[in-house]
């Protein structure tokens, strides 16, 4: 390679992680707000989940028709539209008076989202290969593993200054900058587009993105328990859509999906390890930032500080990943990395138990580091080894089908952390207010329940924090030890289909 050339492939590179870093900034910025849109808006559990999994929703339904259109049209100019899409979706956020614009604004970023992430995946797997495809998707993960933990700490920065509404001023700003930065240093790549047809499968859009909202839906009433008919009907006619999409995709001579990737075992392994890696993520950086925040009382930018244990093991991890790949390869990395995610997520939980708060703490801080390492070094090695396994003309439609695993994953990540979190909080404080003689009831929302403590007398409103701090202590045990245990399912799922690659 010339010196001319590796020199735009570097700008080139730089360009397409610095819209990863600030698309992930901008996805896990507002969880750290969370707290405080609940005080704005009176905002119970339930509606902060709708916050996220709004942005997590659209994302999954836009993102195979991005890979669909932007193999087709050109994967740089779809790029550029998504992010477009997050400057309007910022105006109006700015304007946002209630929950519904709220949620719009969101859904629109979730959009852009799911457009601008698998056109940059795909970008690196067409401008990069053999072991220059290696480094880029190890920069693209450290890029996007330093935004995921690192947005809270930027969002707790402007929500301190400028309140909650400050994310979307910064977001308007930036994300037009990156627009104009890329549109000038990343080149159009790609094979030739004319001879593919762009009419869009409407009904398999349709169905999917129906079948994304039912099931998410009943994970968001599961809170009230999983057998309430709120919770397993909409599930279950989500889950019934979903496969009546795929059905649906593989019969069509003009599938949204390109199913047939997943007949290679390294790129199907690949994608529930994905899954699990945002699963993990969002469902740390969901529950996180309220216990930092209202349980222990910091601000919204102490609050995101102390989240940066998770984002400087994400560094190490990605910084270590070629090492560790060129020992174990990528298949013994993609394990390591789920089995690091489990320990890490059995350590916050387990940490609920100790009753002395500086070991509770420190245990806290090494779960993080131990599911930090595992999300660094896991992201790379898992995308570098499926998309080496892509051909160049399906780099869209390969991207995309691993974003809508990684998406899937957020998306039951915050649906199953917040039900299980929100269900085991509301009986763990009616235990605990009549241990302490009180005849209170839950709002069902931590959030909520201080600011009605705030309300009462000091010495009643004293009991009340204490008993919602020690109710949403207690539930974390029971939300992390779940997720570890999925995890580790996943993780021998992943192990049995990868059993016969080499490495």
């Amino acid at each position: 390679m010339n010196d001319a050339k590796k020199k735009n492939l570097d700008h080139s590179l730089i360009c397409l992680c610095t819209a990863e870093l600030v698309m992930m900034i901008n996805t896990t910025a507002f969880n750290v707000a969370l707290p405080n849109i609940a005080e704005s808006f009176g905002a119970d559990m339930a509606d902060q989940q709708w916050i996220v999994s709004s942005y997590n929703l659209v994302f999954a339904a836009v993102v195979l028709l991005a890979g669909f259109i932007g193999d087709r049209l050109g994967h740089l100019r779809t790029m550029i539209a998504g992010l477009g899409m997050f400057v309007v979706a910022s105006i109006i956020g700015l304007a946002s008076g209630n929950i519904p614009t709220l949620l719009f604004s969101r859904s629109i970023m979730g959009a852009g989202a799911g457009v601008v992430i698998p056109m940059g995946q795909a970008l690196l797997g067409i401008l990069f290969r053999g072991s220059e495809l290696s480094r880029a998707m190890t920069a693209w993960a450290i890029a996007g593993t330093l935004g995921v933990p690192f947005g809270p700490l930027v969002g707790g920065a402007l929500t301190a200054m400028l309140g909650w509404r400050g994310i979307f001023g910064f977001d308007g700003v930036v994300f037009l900058a990156v627009i104009i930065v890329i549109h000038m240093n990343v080149p159009q790549a790609g094979a030739s587009h004319e001879s593919r047809s762009l009419h869009v499968p409407w009904i398999s859009v349709a169905l999917m993105f129906a079948g994304f909202t039912l099931f998410s839906a009943g994970l968001v009433n599961a809170q009230h328990g999983v057998l309430a008919a709120s919770a397993w009907i909409p599930m279950a006619i989500g889950i019934v859509l979903i496969t009546g999409f795929v059905l649906h995709d593989q019969a069509s001579n003009n599938p949204l999906m390109e199913l047939d990737l997943m007949k290679d075992p390294s790129f199907a392994a690949c994608a529930p390890a994905l899954m699990m890696l945002n699963f993990s993520m969002y469902g740390i950086i969901f529950i996180m930032p309220t216990y930092l925040e209202t349980v222990l009382r910091h601000g919204t930018l102490v609050g995101g500080m102390l989240l940066m244990p998770l984002v400087v093991a994400s560094i190490v991890g990605a910084r270590m990943n070629d090492w560790i790949v060129s020992r174990i390869g990528s298949r013994g990395t993609s394990l390591l990395a789920l089995g690091c995610l489990a320990v890490g997520m059995l350590a916050i939980g387990a940490a609920m138990w100790w009753p002395n708060e500086i070991v509770k703490q420190l245990t806290v801080l090494a779960g993080q580091t131990m599911a930090g390492f595992g999300l660094g070094v896991g992201q790379p090695a898992m995308l570098t080894w499926a998309m080496s396994r892509v051909p160049i003309e399906q780099s869209g439609a390969g991207s995309s089908l691993l974003t809508v695993f990684r998406q899937f994953g957020s998306i039951i990540g915050v649906g199953i952390f917040g039900s299980i979190q929100s269900g085991l909080y509301v009986a763990e404080f009616r235990e605990f207010a009549q241990s302490f003689g009180l005849n209170q009831q839950s709002a069902g929302s931590v959030t909520l329940d201080f600011q009605h403590a705030l309300e009462l007398t000091s010495s009643v409103g004293g009991l009340i924090r204490q008993t919602a701090s020690r109710a949403y202590e207690s539930a974390m045990i029971g939300s992390f030890a779940a997720a570890a245990t999925i995890i580790l399912v996943a993780l021998g799922i992943v192990a049995l289909i990868s059993r016969k690659t080499l490495r």
